[in-house]
């Protein structure tokens, strides 16, 4: 007997059986579908995690510190501009607006120190700002390094505050009034966050040169530098060993201290923290894998009781042990990879449905979830695949003790069952 025809009578056996194969396989459905969807779900929820730090800038190193002289961020700035490591820097120090005059435009007002409008986040940078964050204009220009060089009173305003004070009216070359002082608007920078309060997009960025003019003293004592790393494999030798060898000591002189730390970081823990909780869900859902095989040894031993008569005329017309066990193991593997497909269709769709989900309750709850056009959780091909494999391989092996049974029939015996 070749394959073929005992794949088709296989088949012929389920169909003749519709109601007992469907609950025979009814626990691969539930075992495969159940996999499908929790790893894809906890891979879907890793992906957002990782367009939230992409929003945040690639391969970014945020730098906070105090403690040492100026002399001493100057010779750390020349020290960033030397290292080959460092593809671009900015300082970024935020505006303290002690008076809280907020921004104004004519007669609109946006408070700067949190209000029904929000919170607005202002910071002295410098011309490659927007390339460490990565911001992208979406009118006008970015700051210059002529802008800094001359203190230019320009500044660079997020989607936010466009909508805000101008709505559908460009806002290039407008004055706002910052901290008393004019400022024109020289470019705008594209919404990450669909323009909404309490986000990035809800910012102003000024020349660094102006901080000494718009803020006393007394609140430039902390520096602050986004950096990136030019490539991702530079970032750990950058944070804990090449920035802190030469910045910590100067900042530990006068009892301040260096911290250097990368987003990147947090997301290998976090990608590690969910492969397990994967690895953990997907082993909980196997057990129903687990039941479904023990379901179709059942049935199967169930079938050879059944069809003693027929294997008895098999094997007297010369059929061989090995065409008896081929046939029963065939007959579970069938039954086990239909289930197998069926689970996966229901376990994509549950993965979808589960990732609309998670998307809507993200944009919700994470103001710090960029916008996503379209963002579907499908599983990835090589958990398709080794699903189907898994469950195939689960109908062979509990296959085997059923095919083995009916293989040791006697022929006189078989043929004597009624």
């Amino acid at each position: 007997m070749n394959w073929t025809q005992t794949v088709r009578m296989a088949f012929k056996s389920i169909l003749n059986n519709k109601i007992r194969s469907l609950l025979t396989m009814l626990g691969i459905i539930i075992g495969v579908a159940s996999v499908i969807a929790i790893v894809a779900s906890i891979q879907g929820t890793t992906k957002l995690q990782k367009l939230q730090y992409e929003a945040m800038g690639a391969n970014r190193i945020d730098v906070y510190a105090w403690g040492a002289r100026n002399k001493d961020w100057q010779e750390f700035e020349e020290y960033l501009d030397s290292l080959d490591e460092v593809a671009a820097w900015s300082p970024q120090s935020q505006y303290w607006d002690w008076q809280n005059g907020g921004v104004q435009y004519r007669s609109k007002k946006m408070d700067s120190n949190g209000s029904d409008s929000g919170y607005l986040q202002m910071y002295f940078v410098n011309e490659h700002y927007g390339e460490v964050t990565s911001m992208s204009i979406s009118a006008g220009r970015d700051l210059t390094e002529a802008d800094c060089k001359s203190r230019a009173r320009v500044c660079v305003i997020g989607e936010t505050l466009r909508k805000y004070f101008f709505g559908a009216m460009s806002p290039i070359g407008q004055e706002l009034r910052i901290g008393g002082k004019s400022f024109e608007i020289v470019g705008v920078y594209a919404g990450k966050y669909g323009g909404k309060l309490n986000t990035n997009d809800q910012m102003l960025i000024m020349p660094y040169t102006l901080q000494s003019l718009m803020m006393s003293s007394q609140g430039m004592s902390d520096h602050q530098y986004i950096i990136k790393a030019e490539n991702a494999e530079d970032i750990q030798t950058l944070t804990e060993q090449t920035l802190p060898e030469f910045m910590q000591p100067r900042c530990e002189v006068n009892g301040g201290y260096f911290s250097a730390y990368s987003n990147s970081q947090s997301q290998q823990q976090q990608e590690a923290s969910s492969n397990l909780m994967a690895l953990l869900g997907g082993g909980i859902a196997s057990i129903s894998l687990l039941v479904g095989g023990i379901g179709i040894m059942n049935i199967m031993l169930v079938s050879v009781t059944e069809r003693t008569r027929e294997i008895g005329i098999r094997m007297a017309i010369g059929a061989r042990k090995r065409d008896i066990i081929g046939q029963f193991l065939v007959e579970a593997a069938v039954v086990s990879c239909c289930g197998g497909i069926i689970g996966i269709v229901l376990g994509c769709f549950a993965s979808a449905v589960l990732g609309r989900f998670m998307l809507a309750r993200q944009l919700q709850q994470n103001m710090y979830l960029p916008n996503v056009e379209q963002f579907t959780v499908l599983p990835s091909v090589g958990l398709v695949l080794g699903a189907f494999l898994f469950s195939a391989l689960l109908g062979i092996i509990f296959g085997l003790y059923p095919a083995n049974k009916a293989s040791n029939l006697q022929p006189v015996d078989a043929l004597r069952t009624q």
